[in-house]
């Protein structure tokens, strides 16, 4: 699994998150995660096109992120979630609490209006 601050896009910061998410890799992926928070964000998309597989424990750093965002103020999102991930969050009810998109584009466009509206 790989874990990779591909880009600034504006005022959001784009982590692609590829392989899988196990409890191993979730405690990498919370140090990455808090880190990032910590350098006051504008708004954060996890891009999980490349992910394949997430445990509870990764499943827990994404929500401790969306908290941690919440109380800075800036968006977070998903996007690009494989089948499999996707029934993840539906049969747990994360697409009703996390903001997800189906594509980098969409999630990018929406997260830039969100934080045009903030300022």
């Amino acid at each position: 699994m790989t874990f990779h601050q591909e880009e600034q896009n504006g005022d959001i910061t784009i982590v692609r998150i590829g392989g899988q998410v196990d409890s191993v890799k979730a405690v990498e992926l919370e140090n990455l995660t808090m880190n990032l928070i910590d350098g006051e964000l504008k708004g954060l998309l996890l891009d999980c096109t490349e992910m394949d597989y997430i445990n509870s424990a990764g499943l827990r750093v994404f929500l401790l992120a969306a908290k941690q965002m919440d109380q800075i103020g800036a968006p977070l999102a998903f996007c690009g979630l494989v089948p499999n991930v996707q029934m993840i969050f539906e049969t747990i009810g994360f697409d009703r609490i996390l903001t997800v998109y189906g594509s980098r584009g969409d999630a990018l466009e929406n997260m830039r209006a969100m934080n045009e509206q903030s300022a």
